[in-house]
């Protein structure tokens, strides 16, 4: 009896050392989801942001549309003025 106890006295060590690493293995992977789901909230955030940044500047790229039309504007109203006889 004792020589059988003795050799399973391995196996024993065997699946604990098993259950140790697979407990690793978990806690591991675990911590790893949490870190990505965190890592994706705040890309979640930055993409807002960037959407709202882009949604507020997006009447910047019409400024040189908007300048060209008052120039024309303008040229038109001196042009007008200049037929009506007014000031040079």
């Amino acid at each position: 009896m004792t020589l059988a106890a003795q050799h399973l006295t391995g196996w024993w060590v065997g699946y604990a050392i098993g259950a140790v690493v697979v407990l690793l293995v978990a806690a591991l992977l675990i911590m790893i989801i949490l870190t990505v789901r965190r890592i994706a909230a705040v890309a979640k955030d930055a993409t807002d942001a960037l959407r709202q940044t882009q949604e507020r500047t997006e009447a910047l790229w019409e400024l040189e549309a908007t300048r060209t039309a008052v120039k024309d504007i303008l040229a038109g109203a001196t042009e007008a003025r200049h037929a009506l006889g007014g000031n040079r």
